[in-house]
């Protein structure tokens, strides 16, 4: 592959980007810093999405990050960028903006609220409007250290609650222990292995986890009550069904739930990519593929971003993977 055109300095505005508080619900001062660098007025904008572009292909990254963990400002190192958001996804963010910048024909859409809930996510306005129908493939350059992550698992947030009855702490044969209830019944939890599931020739892996645990109002007191949050990724459909099947003495109520993503390699676009990114890989994370796929449109997962470090306090992204995410996607987008 061939570099015409020099490369700018992607380290630069990704860290421009990392300095630029946004935490999830907190993010106007990135927008406006996208707003400032993005050329051009963008299509649509209504503060938490920001569209710019035309054409069959849509990049599309998120802005919010996760809380700070004294990893804000950021600074640049031995050919790394660190700091909040570096890996996910301040790097595929710098990507697109200065791929915009450079004026790679493309659509480029830039959104708040996704390391929330979905029912927060700011998208399904903008799918409302139509004005992506006519898309034929959406690239999120969520981290996958410059390979192909393709499609997504879902992503069911449930919590499990069981009920006893409260006694004094020392007369507990008096009451039933909610706490000792929880115990017994999470114990096919506790022995569940994961489960591979193919599509496509990719492997999936789907798991339930305990993430949370409450329950208990003193110390000289047995409760009465205590519950578990679960989380649960999975590919096939069925999977609330089959989470009340494998706790069946727990009261399950679902917190969220968010589809998964077919992995879409058919799609001739991403034929052509493949072309300049062989190495294809299942993504065992649920990512906003999922939230294109519903809306009719093949999405795929190619960014910069080092997945070992997403999240961490030491987030951090190469510059190598920048300016390799940029290389690849200007040739596949010219």
């Amino acid at each position: 592959m061939t570099s015409a055109v020099p490369i700018p300095d992607l380290a630069a505005t990704t860290l421009q980007l990392v300095d630029a508080p946004s935490e999830s619900y907190s993010e106007a001062a990135a927008v406006e810093l996208v707003r400032r660098l993005v050329p051009g007025a963008p299509v649509y904008d209504d503060g938490e999405v920001l569209l710019y572009g035309e054409g069959p292909v849509v990049l599309a990254g998120h802005l919010d990050t996760v809380p700070a963990q004294r990893n804000i400002p950021g600074r640049i190192e031995n050919g790394v960028v660190h700091g909040l958001g570096a890996s996910d996804m301040k790097s595929g963010v710098a990507v697109m903006i200065e791929l915009a910048r450079a004026g790679v024909p493309g659509r480029y859409l830039f959104f708040t609220r996704e390391e929330v809930p979905v029912t927060e996510s700011p998208l399904p306005a903008l799918f409302a409007t139509g004005l992506l129908a006519d898309a034929e493939l959406a690239v999120v350059l969520e981290p996958t250290d410059n390979e192909l992550h393709a499609g997504c698992l879902g992503n069911l947030q449930a919590r499990v609650t069981f009920d006893g009855e409260s006694a004094h702490s020392a007369r507990p044969w008096t009451g039933v222990n909610a706490i000792h209830e929880l115990v017994r019944g999470l114990e096919p939890l506790v022995g569940l292995e994961p489960e591979d599931v193919e599509l496509d020739g990719l492997v999936y892996r789907e798991v339930v986890s305990a993430v949370r645990v409450a329950g208990g109002i003193a110390s000289n007191v047995v409760p009465a009550h205590a519950s578990a949050e679960l989380n649960m990724r999975f590919v096939r459909p069925g999977a609330e069904e089959r989470l009340r099947a494998l706790l069946p003495d727990g009261a399950i109520e679902v917190l969220s739930l968010s589809p998964p993503a077919p992995p879409a390699l058919r799609n001739a676009r991403v034929a052509r990519l493949r072309e300049l990114v062989p190495t294809v890989k299942p993504k065992q994370a649920w990512t906003p593929v999922a939230q294109f796929a519903e809306q009719g449109i093949d999405a795929i997962n190619f960014g910069p971003g080092a997945t070992a470090y997403a999240h961490r306090v030491d987030e951090q992204v190469p510059v190598a993977n920048l300016e390799r995410s940029f290389a690849v996607l200007r040739e596949f987008l010219s």
